[in-house]
């Protein structure tokens, strides 16, 4: 049997979307959706929090950095476990921690509680939604995999962008609490909804499931870097943190940097979004050509993509028209490859190793989330303006572009097996 197809509610496979197939994946998604509207809740809440308490919003920093530190930590230690008791019971158990922690939050009366209860949160999601990327990845049919993983994945800026939608009328309505207090709900009815869907036999994964031979006093995550798995484990790391640098380095300087090139303040803050937006698009058309075994020409052709638009903001006059086209630009090839980079590192990996990879490869890539913001503040005050910014930029993508060659020279060669994504071969798994 095909273990990449989909799970009915008896545990055998199919290559087609059951109706309860497609409802797990809709649970799973707005898990995913929760995560982006949680995080964002935090920084949306600061300035109301900040002003009711007396406090200056730089108090609040290890409140926003504790829910990464805790989805980090987790990520790394405790989603692997997944593979040892069950995807399913991670979920719920750690899920259920979030949900509790974000209510949590919602009593916090001091800067203290808040970073404890923002730590509890990062910890559940940490350890919880590894296990959700890894289970969409085996339910979902294998010829619809990365598309299925690409429109998952979105679910978290589209929680962001819902966050901020709400947050002006929910404050009207009630108070900043209430934007911890709904997300914890939310969480609630993810849980239920895959309980009740989830069939008991998405439990742990026997390693009779895969033909990789394991050792046996080996863990999943020690696994990774055995060598099976060492080479790829170690490139895939390299490309994921590089991107997840440039990213969070744009994300965090254009609102603050474009001004400068010429663009009105509240238009840099809109048209910053199509980074984002760009991202979406660009994600799905990775994921588009992930499912036909692309990856390589993809991966280097999105970021020359990136690269041009980096390369023409960077010379030409600011122009609202222009500009917004360049920003889409680059974000279909850094924001799109971000999405679309643990899809693509998941078709290397068996069954039994999906959860400890996208556990550790969300842990290692949050160096490249803190180190990005810092160079662009660097940039930003050493560098003059937008274009030597842009400029600048274009180093990370080289060394991305770098990466993904040495990716596929390494598949070429045999150290590094590119699985083609059929119907007809993904027994492999």
């Amino acid at each position: 049997m095909m273990l990449d197809q989909a799970i009915n509610a008896s545990g055998t496979v199919h290559d087609r979307l059951t109706a309860r197939t497609v409802a797990i994946l809709f649970f799973c998604a707005f898990f995913m959706l929760i995560e982006g509207l949680d995080l964002a809740a935090m920084p949306l809440a600061v300035p109301r929090v900040s002003a009711q308490w007396g406090q200056p919003p730089s108090a609040f920093a290890l409140s926003l950095s504790a829910v990464l530190i805790g989805i980090g930590l987790a990520s790394v230690l405790l989603a692997p476990l997944g593979e040892r008791f069950g995807r399913k019971r991670m979920i719920v158990w750690t899920g259920m921690l979030a949900a509790g922690a974000t209510f949590g939050t919602a009593t916090a009366d001091n800067v203290s509680a808040f970073v404890v209860w923002r730590l509890l949160t990062g910890i559940g999601l940490g350890a919880c939604l590894p296990n959700v990327t890894a289970s969409v990845a085996h339910i979902a049919p294998v010829h619809m995999r990365a598309r299925i993983l690409a429109i998952v994945n979105t679910a978290i800026p589209v929680g962001s962008v819902m966050a901020a939608l709400i947050v002006a009328p929910v404050v009207r309505i009630g108070n900043w609490q209430a934007l911890f207090v709904i997300a914890g709900l939310l969480t609630l009815i993810a849980i239920a909804g895959l309980v009740i869907l989830m069939p008991s036999h998405q439990q742990a994964i026997p390693s009779s499931s895969t033909t990789t031979k394991r050792q046996p006093s080996a863990s999943p995550l020690f696994e990774l870097f055995l060598p099976a798995h060492r080479i790829k484990t170690l490139l895939l790391l390299g490309l994921a943190t590089t991107n997840t640098f440039l990213i969070y380095m744009m994300i965090n300087w254009l609102p603050t940097l474009l001004p400068r090139g010429g663009m009105p303040v509240d238009t840099a803050a809109r048209l910053s979004g199509l980074f984002q937006f760009g991202g979406i698009v660009g994600g799905f058309f990775f994921a588009y050509q992930l499912d036909r075994g692309r990856a390589v020409g993809t991966f280097v052709g999105g970021y020359l993509c990136a690269a041009a638009g980096l390369i023409g903001i960077a010379v030409t006059a600011y122009s609202g028209t222009l500009w917004a086209l360049l920003l889409l630009a680059i974000g279909v090839g850094i924001s799109g490859a971000h999405i679309a980079i643990t899809i693509f590192g998941m078709i290397f990996y068996p069954q039994h190793l999906l959860s400890s990879f996208v556990g550790l490869s969300i842990a290692v890539t949050r160096s490249g989330a803190i180190c990005g913001p810092l160079a662009g503040g660097w940039l930003v005050a050493h560098v003059a303006g937008v274009g030597g910014f842009m400029l600048a930029a274009l180093i990370p993508v080289a060394l991305c572009i770098a990466w993904v060659l040495i990716i596929g020279r390494a598949e070429r060669t045999g150290i590094m097996a590119l699985p083609t994504i059929t119907k007809e071969n993904c027994d492999r798994a």
